[in-house]
């Protein structure tokens, strides 16, 4: 892939040095390169100097020194709580699944999922160490350095979930440790799923056969895909790039964007994109266009925005077209893609063309906590605003259920749009009636979306009633998720299983609740200096990346 090149000049003549990294290369110091893609906006604009080393400067955790010591005491207690029931999780993945991509909790044996390499074990790394478990960081970090990626378990790799899963955990797990092997095993994981950009316009693949190098997408015959998978790629790729001074990585996720923007101009009748900033979820890989007109900010849209945002951060704030893009996007996901309730919540909604459809699965539970961190950095009330407001409407989906526990997904009634409600079913109108929506799909799968947003607004704002939610919500876990071995899903949120005697379970306990659901719980109320927001970003999967690499343009 063939990429113009660019000047300091035109990238604004930045003075900060890059920190040197430990382990610059394999073999030795390699040439710095420039970072080409995503530096200038839309309209050709670098970064400010001066707005840069402002955003730099700037803090957003919240000062916690007002902490009463019964405050203390009463947090670092419900620390230890979730440590214990992290351990129990852990404990039964150890004796019937070590090694494994994920446990089956029920019959205890495990399950190979993720190709066989691990993927629990991978994606808990920075949660073993965060916690303090050293013997058991120390024994996961052998078993990481015997993998053999070219094993595939006789499965096709899925891209996205590999890089979000495997890559962020062993980034993640070299920046907290230092530890130069699990480098080495990203770069050699990044490298054998590469081949699925390897198409006509640089675009990946949903799955690849990693032994053969030959990608496809998930529907047999079809090159399609969908907007998160496709963009899901920079923070990963962008830090990979750094530790490497190997600038291929960052620019294979970056292409993607460039040929979205290139292949979908606002309007084109060609073109599926129709509303400023709010891209549709459905996406053909050959051509580079969308194939539909719905725009989601939840599952197949979620994470391509996120990264809009954190990747810039990541990026020392020098990665400008991310910021633009964002910034287009979350003005017009508050004028279409948020509606207000009967219940007198603000949720967001499915947006296809011009309709929009009163539907929130549990991944739009990520909103708050990525739009209140950039709004915290960039100074906004308005949506600073906006993300608390989010963040009340998800969070009542857990609170007005027995089980503390929130569905998969609801639908809810617009006010001053009674079609909504005469549209539904006598039982999802019932539902309405009883809680202010309705259980689309009633089922908790232990995701950790709403404690996430809970654990950032907690940690900018200082506000004790972020840390409230999620301890009711652990506790709805251990009363209605815990069983022997470990942590399983729950059937039906409304109907709290402890109280009736019978546990309607889900077997299912994929890799993210111990990557991300135990993470958030636990910093929720560690020492607040643990991960700071001031010098941590998270990955989708929860995977902290450091601030501190200073970047200047290049590679």
């Amino acid at each position: 892939m063939k990429f113009g090149l660019i000047s300091l000049a035109v990238l604004g003549l930045f003075c900060a040095s890059a920190q040197s990294d430990p382990l610059s290369s394999r073999d030795g110091l390699l040439p710095r390169s420039h970072a080409l893609g995503g530096i200038l906006n839309r309209e050709g604009r670098a970064a400010s100097p001066e707005r840069v080393e402002t955003l730099r400067r700037r803090t957003t955790q919240h000062d916690f020194a007002d902490e009463s010591p019964e405050e203390r005491q009463t947090r670092l207690s419900r620390a230890e709580a979730i440590r214990q029931g992290f351990t129990h999780a852990w404990d039964g993945y150890k004796q019937y699944a070590y090694g494994a991509d994920e446990i089956d909790v029920v019959n205890k044996v495990p399950k190979t999922t993720r190709n066989g390499w691990g993927a629990t074990l991978v994606d808990a790394l920075d949660t073993l160490w965060i916690m303090g478990m050293d013997d058991e960081f120390k024994r996961a970090r052998d078993f990481v350095a015997k993998l053999d990626f070219r094993k595939d378990g006789g499965q096709l790799t899925k891209v996205f979930e590999t890089n979000i899963r495997y890559i962020g955990g062993l980034l993640s797990a070299y920046e907290l440790s230092n530890d130069s092997v699990f480098l080495e095993k990203a770069v050699e994981l990044t490298d054998a799923i590469m081949p699925a950009f390897n198409t006509p316009l640089g675009l990946p693949w949903q799955m690849l056969n990693v032994t053969t190098g030959v990608g496809s997408s998930e529907t047999p015959g079809k090159t399609s895909t969908n907007l998160a998978e496709i963009g899901t790629f920079q923070m990963e790729f962008y830090r990979l790039s750094q530790h490497t001074k190997n600038s291929t990585y960052h620019e294979a996720a970056q292409n993607v964007i460039t040929v979205m923007l290139n292949k979908n101009k606002l309007n084109d009748p060609s073109s599926n994109y129709s509303i400023p900033g709010m891209y549709p979820i459905d996406f053909d890989m050959a051509s580079g266009k969308f194939t539909s007109r719905a725009t989601y900010w939840g599952g197949g849209g979620d994470s391509f925005y996120e990264y809009l945002a954190k990747t810039w951060i990541l990026s020392d704030f020098m990665l400008e077209r991310n910021i633009d893009m964002w910034s287009e996007s979350i003005q017009s996901f508050k004028r279409y893609g948020v509606a207000e309730s009967t219940s007198g919540h603000l949720f967001p909604g499915f947006v296809d063309g011009t309709k929009f459809y009163p539907y929130a699965d549990t991944f739009t539970n990520f909103i708050p906590g990525t739009l209140g961190l950039i709004s915290k950095i960039v100074g906004s009330d308005s949506y600073f605003d906006l993300a608390e407001s989010l963040l009340e409407a998800g969070y009542s989906v857990f609170d007005k259920m027995p089980s503390s526990l929130g569905a998969e997904a609801i639908k809810f009634v617009r006010k001053n749009v009674p079609s909504d409600y005469l549209l539904m079913k006598n039982s999802s109108q019932s539902m309405v009636d009883q809680f202010g929506f309705s259980l689309e799909r009633p089922y908790y799968l232990l995701r950790p979306e709403l404690i996430e947003s809970l654990f950032y607004m907690y940690r900018l704002t200082g506000k004790t009633i972020y840390a409230d939610r999620v301890w009711k919500i652990w506790q709805g876990i251990q009363r209605n998720c815990r069983v022997p071995g470990g942590y399983v899903g729950t059937a039906n949120v409304a109907v709290d299983d402890s109280a009736s005697g019978t546990m309607d379970i889900i077997n299912s306990t994929e890799s993210f609740f111990f990557a991300e659901t135990f993470l958030y719980l636990y910093l929720t109320f560690a020492d607040h200096n643990l991960i700071s927001l001031d010098e941590w970003v998270f990955t989708t999967e929860a995977h902290p990346l450091s601030r501190k690499y200073v970047f200047d343009g290049t590679f």
